[in-house]
């Protein structure tokens, strides 16, 4: 009985010992300590199932064991103490500047809010999940495809930004589940990914893929899928010849992992207003869809019009192939993004500044419709536009500039807003644009929605560009928001969802926090944008309020049990606690994230030290006071009083920026083994630098910034191929 107990007390000993002292990423340094334990204990081994050895003779003597386990019981305390100091990270990334803050300071409002959302996020997680999944991860209720991948699309994201462990595992979890749901029980998904969808919906579902390159670049699967979900598009699978490299078009409004689809019901999309038929058709009688004859006609038409060629739509799924090029750094995936968008600009010239909405099999503009460049799919006499048209502009010009550091290609946003700025007209104040183009010409006219032109000056830090924002919010006096008459989930009458004042003031220092669907956490970009340009100085309490507002009101519905949203398949996703968009904003410096293929834009990004892992450590705050064209300034806030934390701060999501330099405003910091205390500048000329936070302690850094000067990258700054150039 002795020599079991012993065995197994000692058993326990090796392991928490090896724990607590031997870190996840073994180090030469290490090696030591590893061969004294083994020296000590022989039978060490045998916790992997080899021979114990000598250590069952150590075991038959009770007082040699417990004066082994008195020792290095002794040795563990000394040790922790010891190491804990200096992580062993430091070391695999070689003359990495280090900023040491040490002075106490009481934490700021935002700081603590900020950690407290971060907690509350961490515990109302589990609660979703076990709500809506069974063990395993499949879906106990859910939505259309796009939907169900939503549920948990930001929980990587979330992961990235320092949410707990477990939200990876559990996202990754989920959309493996989603995915066997889909292909097995639905038929819908085929090689991992959707047969056929349009790219709307499609690059909705796969944000939440996107984000798990940021979360960690080293899963197998991921790395494969990507290239995969990528080679799609590239023709490299014989079954999905989505693209014509000599017509540089993509075949369909409809693709996948089974090749273009040229045939799709026609009653949904016309009757929503989707795409139109005209010139062929003027214009359907009421309930033609109820005459077999006709709605055979139609249908016809509808395949050969509508769904035989390229739309705008369609330069969304570059976000895809720009994840495939951050994973793997292979050209032809940058060579692919490049050529699509260079040849959507070409259309724009040819068609007098204007892009056009569809494209034929041949590359021609308007060539099943008599030459008309507008009412193809999702197209410019759609429903939903100008949403629809820019955020997929939105995501192509910045997977264009981010690939190739060339700023131009943020014309292909640029060029459309300027359209409908010429076209604009002041009606009570305000100033409008039109969001159709019909056969009267421009018409449906609302406020253009800000969240368009935060995109484009955050990509190109051009004071131009913050003028076009100046003359936006100069012309915005009352609301609603520009589709708050174009939200149900029915088809619309006709007028029915036209734009007209309300009278209520338009304030862009406000946050919203009764948003119900996601893709409207975009409203809340003004009042980020006047926090940066030095106004709205508490935003970062207030939109940390409305994110927890948000959460708490989610843990309220998964409770009761009894929401259902008014657009039934987003039931489960609009209860998802894990809210992003304020802390992205908050911390990174980001723009909301475009909802169709978007990447993550922000001027910064972090690394656990400690943890060796993504995100702000524990009990750290961040806040990105200011984003200038050659400035970043950051505060970074320790709101433990017991423990030092450690974390590498890097120069964009990708690593594309680089840092030059880095001003300390305040005595309170210092450089890593200097002892001048006073202010001064410190050249990094990296992307990444660490900041060492003692307890209680806070720094504000004024960083020198060049963005878009290295080659995007998920390498994370401890990878070996971190230090890549731009080519």
């Amino acid at each position: 009985m002795y020599r079991r107990t012993g065995r197994l007390m000692s058993e326990w000993l090796i392991i928490q010992m090896r724990k607590a002292l031997l870190p996840t990423r073994f180090t030469p340094r290490h090696s030591v300590l590893s061969l004294c334990l083994r020296t000590a204990f022989p039978y060490v081994r045998g916790v992997r199932g080899e021979t114990w050895g000598a250590g069952k003779r150590i075991l038959r003597c009770r007082g040699v064991f417990r004066a082994f386990a008195g020792a290095f019981l002794l040795l563990m305390t000394s040790n922790l103490s010891l190491w804990g100091s200096k992580p062993a990270q430091f070391l695999s990334v070689p003359e990495m500047v280090v900023i040491k803050a040490s002075a106490r300071t009481p934490p700021p409002e935002w700081a603590i809010l900020e950690r407290h959302l971060m907690k509350t996020i961490d515990q109302a997680a589990p609660l979703y999940l076990k709500a809506f999944t069974f063990r395993g991860g499949t879906l106990r209720k859910g939505g259309k495809i796009d939907d169900d991948y939503e549920s948990f699309g930001t929980w990587p994201l979330y992961y990235v930004l320092g949410g707990d462990e477990k939200i990876l595992d559990w996202a990754v979890q989920e959309w493996n589940a989603i995915t066997r749901q889909w292909a097995y029980e639905r038929d819908s998904v085929y090689k991992e990914f959707v047969k056929h969808y349009d790219m709307l919906h499609l690059t909705e579902g796969y944000v939440g893929f996107q984000y798990f390159g940021l979360a960690d670049p080293t899963i197998p699967e991921n790395v494969a899928r990507a290239r995969r979900f990528a080679g799609f598009y590239l023709n490299e699978d014989p079954e999905a010849q989505n693209y014509d490299p000599q017509h540089k078009i993509i075949r369909s409004p409809l693709t996948g992992s089974q090749g273009p689809s040229y045939h799709s019901d026609s009653q949904y999309t016309l009757n929503y207003g989707h795409a139109s038929l005209y010139p062929l058709v003027k214009e359907l009688e009421p309930d033609w869809d109820k005459d077999l004859k006709r709605r055979e006609e139609i249908q016809k038409l509808y395949d050969q019009v509508v769904l035989h060629g390229d739309v705008p739509m369609n330069m969304a799924v570059t976000g895809l192939v720009a994840n495939a090029f951050f994973y793997t750094g292979e050209e032809k995936y940058r060579h692919w993004i490049l050529e699509y968008v260079d040849a959507w600009l070409d259309r724009i010239r040819k068609n007098n500044g204007v892009i056009p909405d569809n494209v034929g099999l041949q590359g021609k503009i308007g060539e099943y419709r008599q030459g008309q460049w507008w009412g193809g799919f999702f197209g410019w006499s759609g429903r939903y536009s100008v949403e629809m048209i820019f955020n997929a502009l939105i995501t192509a010009a910045e997977c264009a500039q981010l690939v190739s550091g060339d700023s131009r290609y943020l014309q292909l946003l640029r060029s459309q807003v300027d359209v409908l700025l010429n076209q604009s007209i002041i009606q009570d104040g305000n100033l409008l644009v039109p969001y159709k183009y019909g056969p009267k010409g421009w018409e449906d006219f609302r406020p253009l929605e800000p969240y368009i032109l935060s995109h484009l000056w955050h990509a190109s830090m051009d004071p131009r560009d913050w003028e076009r924002l100046e003359k936006l919010r100069a012309g915005s006096k009352t609301g609603p928001l520009p589709y708050a008459r174009a939200t149900s989930p029915n088809p619309p009458a006709p007028g029915s969802e036209m734009w007209h004042s309300d009278g209520t003031p338009v304030d862009w220092n406000q946050v919203f926090a009764n948003i119900e669907q996601r893709n409207q956490d975009r409203d809340n970009e003004p009042a980020h944008l006047r926090y940066l340009a030095g106004e709205n100085a508490d935003w970062p309490e207030k939109i940390l309020r409305a994110e927890y507002q948000r959460v708490s009101q989610s843990v309220e519905r998964l409770r009761s049990g009894t929401f259902e949203h008014l657009w039934k398949s987003q039931t489960v996703t609009e209860q998802n606690p894990v809210f992003t968009n304020g802390l992205a904003q908050v911390t990174l410096g980001a723009p909301h994230t475009c909802f169709n293929g978007g990447l993550l834009r922000a001027r910064v990004r972090y690394f656990d030290l400690e943890r060796e892992r993504p995100g702000l450590p524990e009990d750290v705050a961040a806040l990105v006071e200011k984003v200038e064209a050659d400035r970043t300034v950051l505060q970074l806030v320790n709101l433990s009083a017991f423990h030092t934390r450690r974390l590498i701060v890097q120069a964009g999501a990708f690593g594309e920026h680089q840092f030059t330099e880095i001003t300390l405003r305040d005595s309170l910091s210092e450089k890593a083994s200097e002892g001048d205390t006073s202010e001064k500048r410190i050249s990094v000329q990296k992307k990444f630098f660490a900041v060492e936070l003692s307890p209680d302690a806070g720094i504000t850094l004024e960083i020198g910034t060049r963005c878009f000067a290295n080659r995007p990258s998920y390498a994370f700054p401890f990878h070996p191929n971190n230090k890549e150039p731009r080519k």
